[in-house]
């Protein structure tokens, strides 16, 4: 009988453990989820440089990523953030929970053009962008949010700021005719229904939007501004690499809000494994 007394007390014991860790992971104690979340966007993207790519490899990389995977949307191409582990395909319907489901999309009614007309053109002027935030620092465009459920430091004692914690990182943009390369240039806070961010611009820009935890009657704005374009021909291994489905993570999904199949190596990598 003792011995399945301590048999039990281990039980107990352990079940303790492990319901103060996820507490403590929810609860972001001591900063403990947003070092787990890092830890595994880290590790999230895979490059691998030592084999020179060839133009049937990248043709190849390329109609994986345009291929069509969601009925009634059209796929515009994928955006990747390597440095928080985005890689999400880009359909045509931000303004539809079925497009905001499915991955990122277009966003372009903007105050000139308030039922969005005009289809944004990759390379080309202010190119909105839009995702979800899932409040889990992985899912969506959930790592764009410097803090878990915090809205420092773009809220503070109600005064909006700008973040700087992602200034001259990378934004890829790519489609059917090549890939875009951007620079983070700032992150500002905007309410949900100003749609001035997505006003034209004189020069090429991608606009990213995502909601604020837990604060979501704002809105997460990251600004990129183009560098570079490439074609799919002369683009760099390592960059052609991010876009890699049968090596890459896809992170549109979450399962238990919004289950799917992922389009990367964790789901059919592309449509060359079956899922089950």
């Amino acid at each position: 009988m003792r011995k399945i007394d301590k048999i039990c007390q281990y039980i107990l014991l352990i079940i303790i453990l492990c319901s103060i860790s996820y507490i403590c992971y929810q609860q972001n104690w001591l900063g403990v989820h947003n070092k787990i979340v890092q830890e595994i966007r880290s590790h999230r993207v895979v490059v691998d440089d030592s084999k020179k790519m060839s133009l049937v490899d990248r043709n190849r990389i390329r109609q994986r990523l345009m291929r069509e995977t969601q009925t009634g949307l059209k796929k515009q191409g994928f955006v990747s953030i390597p440095v928080v582990g985005i890689l999400e395909p880009i359909f045509n319907d931000a303004y539809s929970e079925k497009g905001l489901q499915a991955g990122a999309n277009y966003a372009n009614r903007s105050s000139v053009d308030p039922t969005g007309k005009q289809v944004p053109v990759m390379g080309q002027g202010n190119y909105g962008l839009a995702s979800h935030n899932f409040d889990d620092g992985l899912t969506g465009f959930s790592g764009l949010q410097q803090n878990y459920q915090n809205d420092s430091p773009y809220l503070v004692n109600g005064q909006r700021q700008k973040s700087n914690w992602l200034n001259n990182q990378a934004i890829y943009l790519a489609n059917s005719d090549g890939i875009f390369e951007y620079r983070i240039k700032q992150q500002r806070l905007v309410k949900a229904d100003d749609v001035s961010v997505l006003d034209p611009s004189q020069n090429a820009q991608v606009t990213i939007i995502t909601c604020l935890f837990p604060s979501t009657a704002y809105r997460i704005t990251t600004i990129g501004q183009l560098k570079k374009s490439y074609t799919w021909a002369k683009a760099p291994d390592s960059i052609i690499n991010y876009f890699d489905l049968t090596k890459q993570k896809t992170n549109a999904h979450v399962d238990w809000y919004n289950p799917g199949v992922e389009e990367g190596i964790n789901g059919n990598a592309g449509g060359t494994k079956t899922v089950k």
